[in-house]
C-alpha cells in the first residue's frame, strides 16, 4: 500500500505530563465491583515504560475503582509473548502493538473490531485518517482491530562532533557522505566504529528501509503482485550496505538487536546508528547534545522513497472480560493531552492531531527533520505490507536468519533477495486472490 504524505508539516504548542507515579496490580476483576484492565506495551522500552505507568496512574485517579495493570515487554520476543499467554487462555486486555501484529492475531480472531466504538468516539475526528486507514488496511477484512497512537520512519542518528571532526560538520547529506564518513571514523584498534548495525532480532526491516531509500525504486509489489525486493537497483544499494559489517562494523554487529546498537551508539563506540524517532529518549540520556538526526538519503536520481515503520497501535482482546471499561482507557490514551505526552517522550510524530500543535514538536530536531522529510512534494511514502499475516514471521523467523549469512559471506546477497523476494510475491498474490 502507498501513502502520500500522511501528515502535513507540525506546529507547536506544549504538552506536560503533570503526572503521579503509580504501581498498577491486581485481578481482573473484584468482589466489590472493581475492574483491573491489564495493558501491555510491546516496546520493552524503559523510558516509554515509565511514562505509561505515568498515564495509566492519572487514568486511575479520575476513574476510581479502576486499576491498570501494566507490563512491558521485550520488544525483540513480544509478539511470541503474546500469542503464548494468548494459548494458555491469559494474557492483555489492551497492548500496544507494531503494525505486523495486527494481521495474524486478527486472523485468528484474538481482537475486538473497533469500528463502531471508533464511529462513535470523538477519536474519529481527532486521529490522523491516513494512519487510521494503514491500521485498518493491516487487517484482511478490512475492519479496524487497532488505533494509531504514533507514526514514525527510518532515520540515521550521528554523534556530531566525531562526524565534524571526519569532515562533515553538517552530518552526511548523502548515502556517499554516509558510507565514506563511516569508514573515516572506523578505528578497530581504538574501538571506534563508524556505524552500528542491526544484523541480529529486527535488523531485515531496517535493511530493507536503507535499501529502497538508495535505490529509489518506488513501489514493494507490480501490479500483479510480483515483489520489487530483487530488483537490480536494489541489489546494487542492498551490496552496498552490506560490505559496511567490519569495514565500518564491530564483527560483534552480527547478532545486534536494538539494545545492542543503540548501546554502541550511546557508548561513543558508534558514531551514528540507524533506527528511527522512538530512540531519542536513550540518545538524549547517553549522549546529551552530542547527537544529531537526518533522514535516510535521497538516491542518485533525487528520488525520495520513504518505508515507513510499521504504525504502533492500541487494541483490545477478545479475552477481555471487560471491552467497554477497556476502551474507554484506550479513548484516554489517544486523547491529543495523553498522546501529546506519550509522544513527547518517545520523541515520535503523534497520532492525534491536536497534539501536533505542542510547541516541543517544533524543537525537536528529530522530529521536525523527519516531519519535513516525509511532507515534501517529492516523497513517496511506502508502506509495509504489514496487511499479509505472514509478513513478520517471515521477516523474523526466515530472513534474519539468511540475512547473518549474508553478512559471513555465507550466501550471496542476489540469492538471498531473490529467496525474500520470492516469499513476498507468494504471499501477495495469495493476499490478492481472495481479495
Amino acid at each position: 500500500m502507498r501513502m502520500r504524505k500522511p501528515i502535513v508539516a507540525l506546529a507547536v504548542g506544549s504538552v506536560a505530563l503533570s503526572l503521579a507515579l503509580a504501581g498498577c496490580s491486581g485481578e481482573s476483576a473484584a468482589s466489590d465491583g472493581s475492574v483491573t484492565i491489564t495493558f501491555w506495551d510491546h516496546s520493552g522500552n524503559p523510558t516509554r515504560a515509565e511514562t505509561y505507568r505515568e498515564l495509566a496512574a492519572q487514568y486511575e485517579e479520575e476513574n476510581p475503582g479502576v486499576t491498570v495493570d501494566f507490563l512491558t515487554l521485550p520488544s525483540d520476543s513480544a509478539f511470541d509473548k503474546i500469542q503464548t499467554s494468548l494459548a494458555s487462555g491469559d494474557g492483555p486486555d489492551i497492548a500496544s502493538m507494531s503494525g505486523t501484529f495486527v494481521a495474524p492475531l486478527s486472523a485468528q480472531g484474538a481482537l475486538v473490531p473497533l469500528d463502531e466504538w471508533f464511529a462513535d468516539s470523538p477519536l474519529a475526528d481527532e486521529l490522523d485518517p491516513a494512519l487510521v486507514e494503514v491500521s485498518r488496511a493491516d487487517a484482511r477484512d478490512g475492519n479496524l482491530y487497532a488505533l494509531p497512537y504514533t507514526m514514525t520512519n527510518g532515520i540515521l542518528w550521528y554523534q556530531t562532533e566525531k562526524w565534524a571532526e571526519a569532515g562533515y560538520p553538517e552530518g552526511p547529506q548523502s548515502w556517499d557522505d554516509f558510507y565514506e564518513g563511516a569508514e573515516k571514523l572506523t578505528d578497530p584498534g581504538a574501538g571506534q566504529y563508524g556505524f552500528a548495525m542491526r544484523g541480529g532480532a529486527g535488523g531485515v526491516f531496517q535493511f530493507m528501509q536503507a535499501m529502497y531509500a538508495e535505490s529509489g525504486v518506488d513501489r514493494l509489489f507490480d501490479d500483479e503482485g510480483v515483489s520489487t525486493i530483487d530488483d537490480p537497483a536494489n541489489l546494487e544499494a542492498f551490496e552496498r550496505y552490506v560490505s559496511l559489517y567490519k569495514t565500518a562494523t564491530s564483527e560483534a554487529d552480527l547478532g545486534y538487536g536494538y539494545p545492542d546498537m543503540i548501546a554502541a551508539f550511546g557508548s561513543g563506540a558508534a558514531a551514528s546508528v540507524q533506527h528511527n524517532l522512538g530512540s531519542y529518549p536513550e540518545h538524549e540520556a547517553a549522549l546529551p547534545g552530542q547527537f544529531a538526526a537526518t533522514s535516510l538519503f535521497e538516491s542518485a536520481d533525487g528520488d525520495r522513497v520513504v518505508i515507513a515503520d510499521p504504525v504502533p497501535s492500541f487494541g483490545i482482546f477478545e479475552r477481555s472480560e471487560h471491552p467497554e471499561e477497556t476502551w474507554d482507557f484506550l479513548e484516554f490514551m489517544l486523547s491529543a493531552e495523553a498522546n501529546g505526552a506519550l509522544n513527547e517522550t518517545i520523541g515520535q510524530i503523534p497520532a492525534n492531531v491536536e497534539a501536533r500543535d505542542a510547541e516541543w514538536i517544533s524543537e525537536r530536531q528529530s522530529v521536525s527533520t523527519a516531519s519535513a522529510w516525509i511532507s515534501d512534494e517529492k516523497a513517496v511514502i511506502l508502506s509495509p505490507p504489514t496487511y499479509l499475516p505472514d509478513y513478520g514471521t517471515i521477516l523474523r523467523n526466515e530472513m534474519e536468519p539468511q540475512l547473518q549469512k549474508v553478512l559471513l559471506g555465507e550466501l550471496d546477497p542476489a540469492d538471498f533477495l531473490t529467496q525474500w523476494a520470492d516469499r513476498m510475491t507468494e504471499e501477495q498474490q495469495e493476499y490478492m486472490e481472495q481479495q
